[in-house]
C-alpha cells in the first residue's frame, strides 16, 4: 500500500517521480519542499510567467531547475537558451558551478557572462543553452541587439534571481534589460524570484502572464517568514543614554 505524500503548512508535497527518469535524477531528495511543491503546477505544468517571493534558503534554486525543465520537455530539440540575471557576479559564478555540473546529463551547456568574461567566453555563449549573466553585462550585450538578433530569438526562458534590486540604484539597467526582452522576443518566459520583494504585486502586473495575456498579471507566489527552514529570532537590547546624542551615537554603532 503506497503511502500518500505528507502535507506541510497545508500543502502536500509532490514527490519527484511526478517527473520524467532523466529530470529526476537532477534532483537528490524524493519530495520537494512546501514551497517547490505548492509552484510546482504552474512552473512545471504551465508555461505563465511567475513572480515567487519566498525566504532565503527556502528551495528557490530548485524552481527555476523545474522551470528549465519545463522547457527542455517542450521543446525536443537543443536550440534554445535560457538567461540566468543576478546581481552579483560571485552568485554567478556559484550557479554557473552547480548547474555546469547539474545540467551536463542532459546535454545542456552553460556559459558565464559577467564583467571579467573575455572574447574566448562570449564565443562560449554562442553554444551554450544557459547563459549565466548579470544585469550590466547583458544590458551591455543586448543594446545592440540588432548584431545579436539570432541570439535573442533563440532565448526561451528568462530566470531574474534577486529581482527586489529594481527597487535600487541598480534597478534601472534591469528594468531596462527585461523590457528590451520583452519587446525583442515576443516568446519568452519570466520567472522572477526573489526573498524580499515587498512589491510582487506590481512585477506581477509589469511581467504579464505571458506573451499573448500581457493585460493579465504574471502568476504569484508570496510564502511568509513560517516558510523559513531555521526560525529567526528576533533581540531587542537597550542601552541607557547619558545625555549627549553623539556619544550615544558612537555607542551604538559599536555594538
Amino acid at each position: 500500500m503506497k503511502h500518500a505524500p505528507p502535507i506541510i503548512q497545508g500543502i502536500r508535497l509532490v514527490s519527484t517521480r511526478e517527473l520524467p527518469d532523466r529530470f529526476r535524477t537532477l534532483f537528490s531528495f524524493p519530495l520537494f519542499n512546501a514551497i517547490q511543491s505548492k509552484t510546482f503546477p504552474v512552473i512545471y505544468h504551465r508555461a505563465d510567467n511567475v513572480v515567487l517571493s519566498a525566504p532565503t534558503g527556502s528551495g528557490k534554486t530548485v524552481i527555476m531547475e523545474l522551470a528549465i525543465c519545463k522547457l527542455v520537455s517542450d521543446l525536443k530539440d537543443s536550440h534554445f537558451k535560457v538567461v540566468y540575471l543576478a546581481p552579483t557576479k560571485s552568485l554567478c559564478s556559484e550557479r554557473f558551478r552547480d548547474w555546469r555540473a547539474k545540467f551536463a546529463p542532459l546535454d545542456l551547456k552553460c556559459a558565464e557572462l559577467t564583467g571579467d568574461t573575455d572574447h574566448f567566453q562570449i564565443r562560449n555563449v554562442q553554444q551554450a543553452s544557459i547563459i549565466i549573466t548579470t544585469p550590466e553585462k547583458w544590458d551591455s550585450m543586448t543594446r545592440k541587439w540588432k548584431d545579436h538578433m539570432k541570439l535573442m530569438q533563440l532565448i526561451k526562458l528568462v530566470l531574474i534571481d534577486e529581482v527586489h534590486i529594481l527597487k535600487e540604484a541598480r534597478g534601472a539597467i534591469l528594468e531596462a534589460v527585461i523590457s528590451r526582452m520583452k519587446s525583442v522576443n515576443s516568446n519568452v518566459r519570466f520567472v522572477a524570484l526573489s526573498a524580499t520583494v515587498p512589491n510582487s504585486e506590481d512585477i506581477a502586473s509589469w511581467l504579464g502572464k505571458d506573451p499573448t495575456n500581457q493585460h493579465l498579471p504574471a502568476h504569484r507566489e508570496r510564502f511568509g517568514e513560517e516558510f523559513r527552514p531555521v526560525t529567526l529570532q528576533k533581540f531587542v537590547y537597550g542601552y541607557q543614554a547619558n545625555g549627549n546624542d553623539f556619544a550615544f551615537d558612537k555607542v551604538c554603532e559599536t555594538k
